[in-house]
């Protein structure tokens, strides 16, 4: 059983961008083993882990968010902070390769839900285009 104080909120941002994600993870579901076993699935696992220090859960956690933002931007796009919109992208990420799909908990079988997120493609506005020499 999940108590209050294992359900902890993380943000996933760019470091050099606007796009951000709001997570919400329930570490009763995502323990060290799952979530080793969920990077495992894809390659690159050591090299996401060693850039949190050795945390799986970290890394799990990290590589959820930025694959939320990748899908988001690959979908044109997504801005919300609504139940309803973040309920929908958390069952679309679960239920992608590797991610384990539903269960009885809003957090499914990785512990991740996501609570809001800004990911939005550039607009005309926002670009500038310049003519190259050659």
């Amino acid at each position: 059983m999940t108590t209050q104080s294992q359900i902890k909120r993380y943000t996933i941002k760019q470091a050099w961008g606007d796009h951000s994600i709001k997570l919400e993870v329930d570490h009763a579901i995502l323990t060290p083993e799952r979530a080793d076993m969920h990077l495992r699935f894809w390659t690159g696992a050591d090299d996401q882990i060693a850039e949190e220090d050795g945390d799986v859960v970290r890394a799990a956690i990290r590589a959820f968010g930025v694959n939320a933002i990748y899908h988001m931007l690959a979908d044109y796009g997504a801005s919300f902070k609504d139940a309803r919109t973040a309920k929908h992208w958390s069952e679309k990420m679960r239920d992608l390769e590797g991610y384990g799909g539903e269960t009885d908990t809003p957090y499914g079988w990785i512990g991740i839900r996501i609570v809001e997120a800004e990911a939005q493609s550039p607009s005309f506005d926002e670009v500038e285009l310049e003519e190259l020499a050659g």
